[in-house]
C-alpha cells in the first residue's frame, strides 16, 4: 500500500489508544540513494563541511563534542570522528562518519516534495548538560512489497529546547 493510499487510513486510527503517533506520518521523497563521498584528508573533510554551509549541527572530536545553533559558532577543534549538520532551509543534512584508518564517509541526505516515502519527526534527548536539550530527527519509511513499511533512514534536523 503506497503512502497515498495509507495516509487516509492512518488518520482514521489517530483516536485509537497507542496509534495516535501514526497520524503524524507525512508523505515526502527522500532522494535515494544519498550522495556519498569518501575522503582521506582531514582538511578536505573540514572544507566540505564548510562548503555545505550548515545552519546547525554537532561535531564529535577525540576530546569533545561541539554543538552549534548558528553557522558562526561552528568550530573545528582536533581530529573529527563524526557529526551531523543541517541546512533546514533546503531540507538537507550531512552525516560525517570516520571510516577506520582510511578517512571519512560524508553522506548527503535531501528531502523533497513527493509521495514516495513517509516521514515522521522525532525528538531525542541531548547527551550531556552542555548539549542542547533536544535533537530533532526526520525518520523516513519506505514501502517494501514483501515486508511492508521499513525504516529507510533518519537525518538530523536541528535542535530544540521544547
Amino acid at each position: 500500500m503506497q503512502p497515498k493510499e495509507l495516509l487516509p487510513i492512518l488518520s482514521q486510527l489517530k483516536n485509537v489508544d497507542g496509534l495516535e503517533k501514526l497520524d503524524k506520518l507525512r508523505p515526502c521523497r527522500l532522494k535515494w540513494p544519498p550522495k556519498s563521498d569518501t575522503i582521506s584528508d582531514p582538511e578536505e573533510v573540514r572544507q566540505k563541511i564548510k562548503e555545505f554551509a550548515p545552519e546547525q549541527g554537532w561535531l564529535c572530536f577525540q576530546s569533545k563534542v561541539d554543538y552549534f545553533r548558528e553557522p558562526a559558532k561552528m568550530s573545528f577543534s582536533g581530529i573529527l570522528l563524526y557529526g551531523e549538520v543541517v541546512k533546514k532551509a533546503t531540507n538537507e543534512s550531512l552525516h560525517i562518519r570516520e571510516e577506520g584508518q582510511n578517512g571519512w564517509i560524508l553522506t548527503y541526505f535531501e528531502e523533497t516534495e513527493g509521495e514516495h516515502d513517509l516521514v515522521e519527526n522525532t525528538v531525542l534527548l541531548g547527551e550531556k548538560e552542555l548539549a542542547p536539550k533536544k535533537l530533532r530527527y526526520r525518520v523516513y519509511w519506505q514501502h517494501d512489497e514483501k515486508q511492508g513499511y521499513r525504516q529507510l533512514a533518519a537525518r538530523f534536523n536541528g535542535f530544540t529546547d521544547t
